[in-house]
């Protein structure tokens, strides 16, 4: 008897118990609700390596709750994603293809007029084949979605076309040196005897100069960038500078050579003085018959000084420098006195470059 009212009192505790446990429970539960949209990775279209992609590649985003984003109802059009390539916001380039259900949504990474700062920061600056970024998406342009992608690969420097252009420069540079060496392109047009070579000329190293300069970084930006409108209205200014001081020169010498060669011809006459003859590259940039000249060295220090600064900017923004009217202006006074201190030179001398 005793045994059985302990074992009736034994179950009427445990049925209380459990249903003083169950509301418990049910509390400590969450609610059931709308998964997180968030960025949960990103692929490109290259197998081999699915998680490195450049310009030009297509890069496919998946997105957890992309369909309760998209699904019925919403007021978000597939068309309205932006994306994310450093928490920077790639605009006009919408996506390709959404799929909600599957929660992928396509993006092609191309280079539009509104992309076009977003991509000179991305790529700007380049100190390796490629740089580790994040990837994201967003409804506006101001915000992006959470992501868990951090680490995806953009190439920055296409691996076979940078080794393909240094090649080619390479071989152009040393090319330009042995023709600036063995035959007149950098040297006044003199026909001289016993096998001496006339003198280097200053302003066709000024022109050869910016010349190769422009030329070499419009090829490095477009491989970078693929971006073909990139001469800037400086550089026309600096092409200009060059070809005009090159041709003044030119008229210079030649108005002073016919009149020497009409005055030698006279039965009288003294003979003329013997032509200039090549002492080094810079001793013929620098010098004039009275050893260096100011003039002179104040035209090659400023080529030399702009053309360092041409250099990193283009390095540096992957884009063309634009100058200021007073560097410009600065460049053009120097090669104007070097024109004009060229006048008397040439009297005197015969003509040198």
């Amino acid at each position: 008897m005793v045994r059985s009212l302990v074992l009736l009192c034994g179950l009427i505790l445990a049925a209380v118990g459990l249903q003083a446990q169950e509301p418990a429970a049910a509390a400590v539960q969450p609610a059931a609700g709308p998964p997180q949209v968030r960025v949960i990775d990103a692929v490109s279209q290259d197998r081999a390596h699915p998680r490195r992609a450049a310009l030009g590649d297509v890069v496919t985003v998946q997105v957890q709750g992309l369909a309760s984003l998209l699904g019925p109802g919403s007021q978000v059009q597939c068309k309205s994603l932006i994306l994310f390539l450093n928490e920077i916001a790639i605009l006009g380039s919408p996506p390709e293809s959404c799929s909600p259900a599957a929660g992928r949504v396509r993006f092609l990474l191309d280079r539009t007029d509104k992309s076009d700062h977003a991509w000179h920061v991305l790529l700007e600056e380049p100190i390796g084949f490629s740089k580790e970024i994040s990837v994201s998406m967003g409804l506006s342009e101001d915000l992006s979605l959470p992501t868990d992608v951090r680490a995806f690969e953009l190439v920055v420097l296409p691996k076979a076309e940078l080794f393909c252009y240094l090649g080619i420069l390479v071989v152009g540079l040393l090319l330009f040196v042995r023709m600036a060496r063995r035959t007149n392109l950098l040297r006044d047009p003199v026909l001289l005897s016993d096998g001496k070579q006339p003198p280097y000329s200053l302003a066709r190293f000024q022109l050869a100069f910016w010349s190769l300069l422009v030329i070499a970084a419009y090829v490095f930006i477009w491989m970078v960038t693929e971006e073909l409108d990139t001469i800037t209205g400086s550089v026309l200014v600096l092409l200009g500078i060059g070809s005009g001081t090159a041709l003044g020169a030119a008229v210079i010498d030649a108005g002073k050579t016919a009149p020497a060669a009409d005055a030698a011809s006279a039965p009288d006459a003294a003979p003329p003085p013997p032509p200039r003859v090549s002492r080094g590259f810079l001793n013929d940039l620098l010098s004039d018959d009275f050893g260096i000249s100011i003039y002179r060295f104040q035209l090659f220090a400023w080529t030399l000084v702009l053309g360092i600064i041409f250099c990193a900017s283009v390095y540096d923004g992957l884009q063309m420098p634009q100058f200021s009217t007073t560097l410009l202006g600065l460049m053009g006074l120097s090669s104007g006195t070097y024109l004009g201190f060229k006048v008397p030179e040439s009297a005197e001398a015969g003509g040198k470059g």
